[in-house]
């Protein structure tokens, strides 16, 4: 695969196949892994990056995993290029500014992977569609024993797996749900959802991960500690978190249904949005999410039935910048960004109702 069939391929995890899907959009679990003996990259030299970064990934492409794996090596790679699979939740910003041999192996669909060379020597990722932690889980782990068969891994007895940042020493184990929470930020009670899912010793981040924004409602719960504690019991302990978390935006959904005033404006500020992406001229990344989260709220609660969860998905991805940019023809200032992204979603909107029409 080259990087225009990426760029116009959508992500797996994106798809609403999974359970509960028409709430929660992703279920990830990440293992960080390092090499014996190897310094850890922050502290390697790029001859040291360069004979991890092709030991892993050769070693993952043996396994037979990684389903027609593909490798994509960032020191080869412009920035514009290396920010789409930021976009598509493959590489984190670290690993997108860091520097020397470094990158990521994907699978067909995206479901599977590596990132090689960022915090850690190897992070395994596995992502999923809906509410699926223990997919995610087997999926990483599998992958992880294949690799362990093949690398010598950094591990203590008393520790378990060693890791650059001490918050991961022991399982190296991270789960993240994506969930969409727009009834619980109207009805102002998200905050406290916050605070709640904080207390019981869970983070809580946006659309992208650590340090980003939570974009058009889009919520990631993850947990935090990894030693003491085995894979299942972290994920098993997330799980029941979010399914909390479910219940309670399920429940303001339905209450903000049977209002009949609060559905009125409700109702006015989805169409409003369908307005917005259908005419609009100038569109910023943070207006298309929002008005995405809209939509797909409209949808569930029977208000717009005109546009698919997955066209919202495909709405959400490839507006971003980079992908953007790859379809559009190369680097844009701000003005024409917003101005292609407004182009191509008129488009989009124009051939999904003529769809639906037909």
């Amino acid at each position: 695969m080259n990087l225009d069939a990426l760029a116009k391929s959508t992500a797996g995890w994106l798809e609403p196949t999974g359970p509960e899907a028409a709430v929660v959009l992703s279920s990830r679990v990440r293992l960080a892994r390092n090499l014996r003996g190897i310094p850890f990259p922050h502290r390697a030299t790029d001859e040291s990056r360069r004979i991890t970064f092709d030991r892993v990934t050769q070693s993952a492409l043996e396994t037979g995993l990684l389903t027609q794996g593909a490798v994509w090596d960032f020191g080869e790679l412009p920035e514009e290029d290396r920010r789409l699979f930021v976009e598509r939740h493959l590489a984190s910003t670290r690993l997108l500014e860091g520097r020397g041999p470094r990158g990521v192996v994907t699978s067909v669909g995206e479901t599977l992977g590596l990132q090689v060379n960022e915090e850690d020597h190897v992070r395994i990722q596995a992502m999923v569609s809906g509410l699926n932690l223990p997919q995610a889980l087997k999926e990483a782990v599998d992958l992880d024993r294949a690799l362990e068969t093949r690398l010598d891994y950094a591990t203590l007895p008393e520790r378990g797996y060693l890791t650059a940042c001490p918050t991961n020493v022991g399982t190296g184990l991270r789960a993240s749900v994506l969930i969409h929470l727009p009834a619980l930020v109207l009805a102002g009670e998200v905050k406290k959802v916050h605070r709640a899912v904080s207390e019981m010793g869970m983070a809580v981040r946006g659309w992208s991960g650590e340090g980003s924004a939570a974009l058009g409602d889009y919520h990631q719960l993850s947990n935090q500690r990894t030693l003491g504690k085995t894979e299942e019991e972290s994920v098993l302990g997330l799980d029941r978190v979010v399914r909390r978390v479910l219940e309670l935006e399920l429940e303001a959904r339905r209450k903000l249904r049977e209002d009949r005033f609060r559905r009125r404006r409700l109702e006015d500020r989805i169409h409003r949005s369908h307005g917005v992406l259908t005419h609009a001229r100038l569109l910023t990344i943070e207006m298309v999410m929002t008005c995405v989260s809209d939509l797909r709220l409209g949808r569930w609660m029977g208000i717009v039935e005109d546009f698919s969860e997955s066209f919202l998905g495909r709405i959400s991805l490839f507006s971003q910048s980079a992908h953007l940019a790859r379809s559009g023809g190369g680097e844009m200032d701000e003005e024409e960004e917003r101005w292609r992204r407004a182009e191509w979603i008129r488009a989009m909107m124009r051939s999904e109702g003529s769809r639906s029409a037909g």
